[in-house]
């Protein structure tokens, strides 16, 4: 059986073409063919292929840069149950535990015929006609408007808070170190099963992020104007202008991630202190 990938690159990283290339050649001398997005095919990595239905040889979908690449392409690969390993070429990469400096490894893990795989749920984000999951978070935020927004979050029916501020975002296990880490939540452990519902520099008082189950039904509310429009955002990637009463509804998804995690002597813990530093770093010492 011939074994094939899908890579998927940000194009603004620079390594990622060099990253990309590399893996391609240590992957072809064990026998398999890579696909790749259309500039990276013009740049001699792969063939092309349509993203929204890869060819069935396709066993994984590789992500070249940081946090943001792969959650662009995680929906899509989600969708087709196809495993995504994210390579490491960006600045911080919380979600990216392939090295991009060791490529013959990589390509020994991509192909074993098990892969060590860490499920992780994705939430469906449904407003009106729309449809779409998400894997880290959910916001709905004042966007460029620089008034105070009002933003109502509901839990299986029971308001859970009713905030003034900048607005709210709703994440998951995996997204605790994003968005809702800065807005003062809780670090979570990936594999803990809740959700997180945090305000954003809200001006009540007492008002704090709530832990939730993970199968709980949440509802967020916002109401904007044509003077003032508001901006829904999944996984910090699909941006939608909000202009009138919003109500998004957001659950449990069926469809699940499925992330190739490398064998590791470090937990999650360790990777968050060298994470954090490497965030802090200042520019001109990277």
């Amino acid at each position: 059986m011939e074994y094939s990938f899908y890579f998927y690159a940000n194009p603004f990283q620079p390594s990622s073409l060099d990253a990309a290339q590399a893996l391609e050649c240590a992957l072809k001398k064990r026998g398999a063919r890579v696909y790749a997005l259309p500039w990276l095919c013009e740049k001699g990595v792969g063939q092309p292929a349509d993203e929204k239905m890869l060819p069935a040889s396709v066993r994984a979908v590789v992500a070249f840069g940081g946090d943001g690449t792969l959650l662009r392409i995680a929906a899509r690969a989600s969708r087709q149950n196809l495993p995504l390993l994210g390579v490491h070429t960006g600045t911080v990469g919380f979600l990216m535990p392939g090295d991009a400096g060791n490529p013959e490894e990589t390509a020994a893990l991509l192909m074993q015929e098990h892969y060590p795989l860490r499920c992780q749920p994705m939430l469906d984000v449904t407003w009106g006609s729309h449809h779409y999951l998400a894997l880290n978070d959910v916001s709905l935020t004042r966007g460029e408007h620089p008034g105070v927004v009002e933003t109502k979050v509901l839990a299986d029916g029971e308001t859970v808070f009713r905030a003034r501020g900048d607005g709210a975002v709703i994440s998951t296990p995996l997204g605790a170190t994003a968005y809702a880490m800065a807005a003062g939540g809780p670090i979570v452990r990936p594999d803990t099963p809740c959700l997180l519902a945090a305000p954003l520099c809200a001006r009540e008082l007492l008002l704090r992020p709530v832990v939730l189950p993970l199968t709980a039904s949440i509802t967020l509310q916002a109401w904007g104007h044509q003077r003032r429009r508001l901006q829904l955002a999944i996984d910090g990637q699909l941006l939608f202008p909000i202009e009138d009463e919003l109500q998004v509804e957001i659950a449990l998804s069926s469809v699940q991630a499925r992330l190739i995690t490398p064998p590791t002597n470090h937990g999650f813990f360790h990777t968050l202190r060298v994470k954090q530093l490497n965030w802090n770093k200042d520019e001109e010492q990277e």
